[in-house]
């Protein structure tokens, strides 16, 4: 695995480019450009990791109302990625996947139950102390905040 960490992104790319032609199992490139670290992905590195995005992740991390454990801006303002816990007294406590899910807006990725994965079922409850993961419209991420609030400040 190579990770190519320099302060210039061409010669990341460059970097992890040709230690993919050497054999390289794995190739990580910092790009700090957004208007490049779109394209790089596309060229056979197995990862592309955006600064300026993992800075954005952390502050909303701690901007995002409810019980987030992460939460990940996805692409340039798409939406946002959760990973949350269901608190006792949150209106999604209680509620279905189907309930819960918005067609484009907001979908369940899966829930994490006593250190369990279960993919995301229509028919599954979400239950109090549930991690939920769920992806976010940029346009109906406050909905999705209230969702899992149980009042201002809570974290």
């Amino acid at each position: 695995t190579l990770v190519a960490a320099s302060n210039d992104d061409e010669l990341n790319i460059l970097a992890a480019l040709q230690a993919k032609r050497l054999g390289a199992e794995r190739a990580v490139a910092i790009v700090n450009r957004q208007s490049i670290s779109s394209l790089v992905g596309q060229l056979g590195i197995d990862v592309v990791v955006s600064p300026r995005l993992i800075t954005v992740s952390s502050i909303l991390r701690y901007v995002r109302q409810g019980r987030i454990r992460a939460v990940h801006s996805v692409g340039e303002g798409f939406g946002e990625i959760f990973d949350i816990e269901a608190a006792e007294g949150a209106e999604i406590t209680g509620k279905s996947v189907q309930k819960i899910e918005k067609p484009s807006m907001l979908v369940v990725g899966g829930i994490v139950r006593d250190e369990v994965f279960i993919p995301s079922k229509p028919d599954e409850i979400i239950r109090q102390g549930d991690r939920v993961v769920l992806l976010s419209h940029s346009d109906y991420v406050k909905k999705a905040e209230k969702l899992f609030s149980v009042g201002v400040g809570v974290f």
